[in-house]
């Protein structure tokens, strides 16, 4: 082999080596590639749709059917009630961004839940004269209910809050995919965030009902028997409606 040909290949195996050492600055400098993370680009946008309904007051149930409603079992008599239910709704979307090598990002565009309240009724029990002592005391006690429900949309917000947060560093640690696998990442992501969010909604109804159930103490009934003197209508006509 002549000197000339050694020289050949030995300047093309450095023109490779070079070529090589420049795809992978080149790689380690891509965006993608950088922390070997999908970072998304910017924040997705996060927008809870929230439907209220005022509470509704019906005054036209018998202290009878209170007490049934209530499920019978209450050492107290019941005569007043609040039912409050809702129902959910998730929508996420995601956008695919190309990185380089047919490689593919995802970024979260939008999560926007929907809650509609479809009932939020005050029951008051009908023997109650409106503007009666007995019945201002029922009303200020089922409107403290009424604030424990009001209250979940804040409860909601922050935890929607929370979702976007997770959703952000569940991509972020995610490696690039290949074309033909954005799809079903796609499709997973939507239904496991589906499911959180809806996990996250029980676990606020459940604090919820605890608080609601805080109100409804042996206590406060006996309070509330007692608060318009010993021959009101708690201890009267109530108790005669219910037999």
């Amino acid at each position: 082999m002549s000197q000339c040909d050694q020289r050949y290949r030995l300047l093309s195996r450095h023109h490779v080596i070079g070529l090589l050492v420049l795809l992978v600055i080149w790689a380690w400098q891509s965006p993608a590639y950088a922390q070997g993370t999908c970072a998304p680009i910017r924040s997705p946008e996060a927008m809870l749709e929230f439907n209220h309904k005022d509470p509704m007051l019906d005054r036209h149930r018998s202290v009878r059917w209170l007490n049934s409603r209530a499920g019978g079992g209450s050492r107290y008599l019941v005569a007043g009630l609040t039912e409050y239910e809702m129902r959910a709704s998730f929508d996420m979307r995601f956008e695919p961004r190309e990185v380089g090598f047919g490689r593919y990002c995802l970024d979260p565009v939008r999560v926007s839940p929907k809650v509609d309240v479809v009932k939020h009724l005050v029951y008051i029990a009908s023997e109650l004269e409106r503007g009666s002592c007995e019945y201002d005391v029922v009303y200020a006690h089922e409107g403290e209910h009424v604030k424990v429900n009001q209250g979940m949309e804040a409860d909601i917000r922050a935890a929607l809050d929370d979702l976007v947060n997770d959703v952000v560093g569940k991509v972020s640690a995610m490696f690039p995919l290949s074309a033909d696998n954005v799809p079903s990442a796609i499709k997973r992501l939507l239904s496991e965030y589906g499911r959180d969010f809806k996990r996250r909604l029980r676990d606020i109804d459940r604090r919820r009902r605890e608080e609601q159930r805080q109100i409804d103490t042996p206590e406060e009934y006996q309070r509330l028997s007692l608060a318009c003197g010993p021959n009101s209508a708690f201890q009267t006509v109530l108790q005669q409606a219910i037999r």
